[in-house]
């Protein structure tokens, strides 16, 4: 999650056989990355387009995430009504999140994305598809690792560093 979020990069081949843990002394596993020949540096701008679309996220801000994560490119085949029905898929997705936590069900969340991208023709902002893939792989090896871990305690103050790093305003609603 710390690549992703403070150092703006993302592994473009992480799978199983590419993550080696080892164990300390003390019985912690660490993770090495492995075969970073696929590496995804984002640059400032998406670096920063990513940070607000997980801030928003983190804070229920679904209407804000929904518009930063159109790609509104000019070969979009979106109509300005499918971007407004996108947008409002994205906001009740966190309206019926309220008892969970985003951050801690990413993965549950990125195939209701995608299929509202697909359904109103939108094009999805690439480096928030990469960064959303990435971090729900990290979620599952952290996970599988520490079965108690809770996702949220790690992310979170993650985002909002990653925010204050690009001087993004950041307020909870």
């Amino acid at each position: 999650l710390k690549m992703i979020f403070l150092n703006d990069f993302v592994h473009g081949d992480l799978h199983p056989g590419n993550i080696l843990v080892n164990v300390d002394e003390k019985g912690k596993p660490h993770l090495t990355l492995l075969d970073c020949g696929l590496v995804i540096e984002f640059g400032p701008e998406q670096h920063a387009t990513v940070v607000k679309i997980l801030g928003a996220f983190a804070r229920r801000d679904g209407t804000l995430a929904g518009q930063l994560m159109v790609d509104n490119d000019s070969r979009s085949q979106a109509s300005p009504l499918d971007v407004q029905l996108f947008v409002q898929g994205i906001q009740q997705i966190c309206i019926d999140d309220e008892d969970q936590n985003f951050v801690e069900h990413v993965g549950d969340y990125i195939a209701d994305i995608c299929y509202l991208a697909c359904r109103h023709k939108v094009r999805l902002e690439a480096a928030f598809v990469n960064a959303a893939l990435a971090v729900e792989l990290m979620e599952g090896i952290a996970t599988s690792l520490y079965p108690a871990i809770q996702v949220s305690s790690t992310a979170l103050p993650m985002v909002l560093k990653a925010e204050m790093m690009h001087r993004l305003p950041f307020k909870f609603n």
